[in-house]
């Protein structure tokens, strides 16, 4: 007969079990990925498979941040874009064309970036960064050959491409947030607004907000896309996209387009009043200087009279990309903060906006 275990023994048995148990689950996190919330979760990179690629032929990645499963933000970097042979050389300045750990937000982020800082309203959510280095406003899906004279450039216009698997990738561990936020520097500004239809799209049930910063893109002139095959990865479920064609696609019809067809979720723009990175772009486009401060105020009404789920919030100053900038808790619209009014923004309440006249 099996003699049964005294009461040290059980004791001891329970205790191994315990840890057993303790183990089993810590293993099970650790597949299951960094969970939480707070700035102890990690940041991981990512370097998806598939088409993916940077503009000069170097690998893609992304940087994500998994913590609240209610509450996600996507962010598209800044990085320019090229469209000929001048601007696309590779001693060109205007676009970015590679991923470099540098860019690592868990090392480097400041602003709505920085997730360590409690004053933060983004720093206990889930965080998917998304770099730019394509040159075509996460809006491309093609190869281009430039040529001026005897030399020749190619780039792999792959921004649509980078971003759809960046977005793949984060739909599959944040499957039902109840609030999403979808911002944006510069180009990452316009790769904001373009790829939210497809984020609304896949949380039909979540309150979604667009926030585009520095997102004058005041040319308007469509021929600029066409090298990217921009017309053919547009979101043309949305019945007046599919007319943005033939020199109509501009930044606010877009919006205009977009906000019109989703009614419940948030459109919006930051925007520095005297932007020096938007105004020599403006003038490279073939704008004068002179009138660029007025074409983005103007550009900003047009928006507004047609979509009144848009708001607006302009900055006095000509710096370039207010969210994940050191001073985001610095700049203020009047009397308002730019840290309340993203953070009321966030939390799905309404603004004004700004300036307030």
């Amino acid at each position: 007969m099996r003699q049964r275990p005294s009461g040290s023994r059980v004791t001891a048995a329970r205790v191994r079990a315990a840890l057993a148990l303790l183990l089993l689950a810590a293993v099970a996190a650790l597949i299951a990925g960094p969970v939480g919330s707070g700035s102890a979760v990690a940041w991981q990179q990512v370097r998806p498979a598939g088409r993916t690629l940077c503009g000069r032929g170097g690998p893609f990645a992304f940087w994500a941040r998994l913590a609240s499963p209610e509450r996600l933000l996507i962010y598209f970097e800044g990085g320019g874009f090229c469209w000929d042979y001048r601007s696309c050389a590779p001693a060109s300045s205007l676009f970015k064309d590679q991923v470099s750990d540098k860019e690592d937000p868990g090392v480097h982020g400041t602003g709505i970036l920085d997730l360590s800082n409690p004053r933060n309203p983004f720093h206990d959510w889930s965080v998917l960064y998304v770099p730019s280095c394509t040159g075509d406003l996460y809006a491309g899906d093609s190869t281009r050959s430039y040529r001026s004279a005897a030399r020749t450039v190619a780039i792999h216009h792959r921004g649509h491409v980078n971003a759809s698997a960046a977005l793949n990738w984060i739909f599959e561990r944040v499957p039902r947030p109840g609030r999403v936020v979808v911002a944006g520097c510069s180009a990452g500004s316009v790769g904001s607004i373009l790829h939210a239809p497809r984020v609304i799209e896949r949380y039909p049930d979540a309150r979604v907000v667009q926030v585009g910063d520095s997102l004058g893109y005041l040319s308007g002139k469509s021929h600029e896309l066409w090298p990217w095959r921009t017309y053919a990865v547009l979101p043309d479920w949305v019945p007046t996209v599919r007319l943005l064609r033939n020199g109509r696609l501009a930044v606010p019809r877009f919006y205009d387009a977009v906000a019109a067809y989703y009614p419940k979720s948030t459109f919006a723009q930051v925007n520095f009043r005297h932007d020096a990175v938007q105004r020599a772009y403006f003038e490279a486009a073939g704008g004068r200087p002179e009138d660029f401060d007025g074409t983005l105020r103007d550009n900003l009404a047009e928006i507004r009279a047609d979509t009144p789920n848009f708001r607006s919030c302009l900055l006095d100053g000509s710096d370039h990309c207010a969210l994940a900038s050191a001073d985001f808790y610095r700049l203020r619209s009047g009397e308002i903060t730019l840290h309340g009014w993203i953070a009321d923004l966030a939390a799905g309440r309404r603004v004004p906006d700004l300036p307030i006249e």
